[in-house]
């Protein structure tokens, strides 16, 4: 068309484009960006640019109900009110073929949606097409849903496809054809709350792109981030719709992983990205199922970890850290601070409530709370009028092999989880896994004889906690009794509920498994290949039953003929970790140090100005997907126990700088157990691996006829053990 053609097809473009934007900084940069684009494209000869198209774009929130005309305004506000209506008519009237865009991020945003969260007179809250039904069971997964970037995705279904405008039936009012590109935190991907919102997409879309950024998985390291500040998995999804789409054929879904590694070649590789190639994987078209790839080969055909399981559901979230710590003295000195406490402002900041939506607390200084944890009384009183002497302080499993102190009060429990409490005993054992994610290198499981964190795996929230058994009594197994059954007919002999657990554990809770199964974890959700060998089985057993007795630190699973005494593993003599005379860890005066490192040269583990000898360096590597165990296990220990703020979340509480002023002797105890179950563990890891592979080697049991299947398997936290 020639270079005069340009500044009339850039106007024509210029017209089409429309852009939203809520705060002025933002807005202001993307308004000189684009001039400054249009700028340079529109010379029109020796140096001279054409006249600039008008730009439009909107100061507006795009969640906003596009019915109502804003409020007045005063005179000097005018230009933004005017802006406001004419993104509103825009919202309301104009069709918008495609979307793009970067939403927000942020979880527990309810009462943030605006028009798409509450609706309007007239017009149903287009967030409500998107929450699946009671009888689907996954109502305790729905509170995911309230997040900012979730609302965006709404909209903009809602305005390019039309979906949800019919308030009786949620179907679109017109055929509309269009694409959304969104780049956004991965969780809906495969997330149980987020059923309808596939099926919803699956319906209305002809075709679905899944791009991975984020293959590392959860907190990948910061190097290999799209976005530096976001630790959460990330991804771009394309939406298209052709006119005539049929929702009674769900759209086809396709996923395509970056390549893992450095976030600079992940940008190579988007430059070169083609919706044709060959490189995409199909996904499942299962109205509700995950935009993710399907289980294939013999990992398809194992069953699911949960299905093993009647229980399965959240660990402990107190929603306040300053309840927990490594040392019960810390825990005093906290709790004296806020019994002392006269003024009650002060008292509840103390405290540190957790605000809902109008500023509500769960959990405030006022409340009586009727809920025990298990055999801890709860006192009767507030703790506002609380004067008495600290409750009694449990140990906790805080994260994985980290045995933490948990003040044991319901009333300081955002959610107690009262199902784990009630089940706890000598006999009880728990196994953590993650969920909305999957393992990095490490095991991929872990264990405790301890309640555990909501994050105990690995640290970070989407975990799940499954007991051994279902009563304090241990008389009610929580290994499924059809599964027993299947199993006794198998092996020719009954079996135990403990067996299984061990079994799982000798299989799963090692890197080998971890490392075999990468490609197949693509998908969350962990998977136990289960022997048809009754020899292989009971071989598991045996070694399964080891590592869970070094998970718990010698309180489960003891048998001293079998050498498992009662009390803290140890390695033997010549290869246990050791402190020199002069490589003590000094405590008071010297203040608490602040630095843990390794020299590979003399195996020596260096904490501050001392150290520990005869320390292997499988030892100093071993990690729970990605995260560092003994780096981990010290930053809760050190002089800065800082972390972050991550986006607005609250600062936390005053009391969390109460700790102690110098290193403890129990911290030196605590890092010694440590440290020998690291090391027996990491002597057992070629064991596991051998086994694995000679179970892999041979057939393999199906639990179809046992009617375990996972899918259907009970929903957690919405049922009692």
């Amino acid at each position: 068309m020639g270079e005069g053609a340009v500044p009339a097809a850039i106007a024509a473009a210029a017209n089409r484009l429309i852009g939203f934007e809520l705060q002025f900084g933002p807005f202001a940069v993307a308004q000189l960006r684009l001039i400054a684009e249009f700028q340079e494209l529109m010379v029109v000869g020796e140096g001279k640019s054409a006249k600039l198209p008008a730009l439009r774009l909107f100061i507006t929130d795009t969640l906003g109900n596009p019915y109502v005309e804003d409020e007045w305004l005063p005179q000097v506000m005018q230009p933004i009110a005017t802006s406001r209506k004419e993104a509103n008519a825009i919202k309301k009237g104009q069709p918008i073929t495609v979307v793009i865009g970067n939403p927000p991020y942020k979880e527990k945003a309810d009462g943030r949606g605006g028009w798409i969260e509450a609706g309007s007179k007239g017009h149903a809250a287009p967030m409500e097409w998107w929450r699946p039904p009671v009888e689907w069971g996954v109502s305790a997964h729905t509170k995911h849903l309230k997040n900012l970037y979730v609302y965006f995705w709404r909209w903009a279904t809602w305005k390019v496809f039309g979906t949800g405008n019919n308030a009786a039936t949620g179907a679109p009012d017109k055929d509309d054809e269009g694409v959304i590109c969104y780049i956004t935190v991965a969780g809906f991907l495969n997330g149980p709350g987020f059923q309808k919102m596939r099926e919803d997409l699956r319906r209305t879309a002809s075709r679905i792109w899944v791009i991975d950024c984020s293959p590392e998985g959860h907190q990948p390291e910061v190097a290999t981030r799209i976005f530096q500040g976001v630790q959460q998995p990330v991804c771009i999804v394309i939406a298209a719709k052709k006119l005539g789409k049929n929702a009674v054929h769900p759209a086809d879904v396709r996923y395509l992983p970056l390549p893992a590694g450095r976030r600079e070649d992940k940008f190579k590789a988007l430059e070169t990205l083609s919706l044709d190639s060959a490189d995409w994987v199909e996904c499942p078209d299962g109205w509700r199922d995950a935009f993710l790839p399907e289980a294939t080969g013999a990992w398809a055909d194992m069953p699911p970890l949960k299905s093993f399981f009647v229980y399965d559901g959240s660990g402990v979230m107190p929603g306040r850290t300053w309840t927990i710590s490594p040392d019960v003295s810390t825990l005093t000195k906290r709790w004296s601070r806020l019994r002392l406490e006269q003024d009650l402002t002060r008292k509840e900041s103390l405290f540190h409530p957790q605000l809902r939506k109008g500023a509500v607390a769960s959990r405030h200084i006022r409340k009586i709370v009727n809920q025990d944890l298990g055999a801890i009384r709860t006192r009767q009183l507030s703790i506002a009028e609380d004067d008495g002497e600290m409750p009694e302080a449990v140990r906790y499993a805080f994260r994985s092999f980290d045995r933490q102190w948990l003040i044991g009060d319901a009333r300081l429990l955002n959610d107690s989880r009262p199902q784990l409490w009630d089940a706890l005993s000598n006999h009880q054992v728990f196994v953590t896994a993650l969920e909305a994610s999957s393992p990095g290198d490490g095991p991929a499981i872990t264990f405790t004889e301890l309640i555990p964190d909501q994050d105990h795996f690995k640290g970070s929230f989407g975990g799940r906690v499954m007991p051994l058994w279902r009563d304090a009594a241990a008389s009610q197994s929580n290994i499924r009794p059809e599964l027993l059954t299947l199993l006794a007919d198998a092996y020719g002999q009954e079996i135990a509920p403990a067996d299984v657990m061990a079994y799982i554990a000798a299989t799963l809770a090692h890197p080998a498994f971890t490392a075999r199964f990468k490609d197949d974890l693509v998908q969350p959700g962990l998977r136990v290949p289960l022997t048809a060998d009754a020899g292989l089985f009971f071989e598991a057993v045996a070694l399964g039953r080891e590592v869970i007795w070094l998970h718990c630190y010698g309180e489960r699973f003891t048998d001293p003929a079998s050498g498992r005494p009662k009390g803290p593993p140890r390695l033997p003599p010549a290869d246990a970790p050791r402190i020199p005379a002069d490589g003590a860890i000094p405590g008071a005066p010297e203040p608490l140090p602040d630095v843990i490192d390794y020299q590979p040269e003399n195996r020596r583990l260096i904490i501050g100005k001392g150290f520990v000898d005869n320390v292997p360096k499988e030892v100093w590597d071993y990690e729970v997907s990605g995260k560092q165990v003994l780096r981990q296990w010290f930053s809760y220990r050190k002089l800065d126990r800082s972390r972050p703020i991550i986006g607005d979340r609250r600062p936390p509480s005053p009391l969390d700088r109460i700790q102690p002023d110098h290193w403890l002797a129990e911290y030196t105890s605590d890092l010694m157990n440590l440290l020998h179950v690291l090391g027996r563990l990491v002597r057992l890891e070629p064991a596991q691996a051998n086994l694995l592979q000679r179970i892999l080697d041979k057939p393999m049991l199906s639990l179809e006829k046992a009617g375990t299947d996972g899918d259907n398997a009970p929903q957690a936290d919405s049922e009692t053990m």
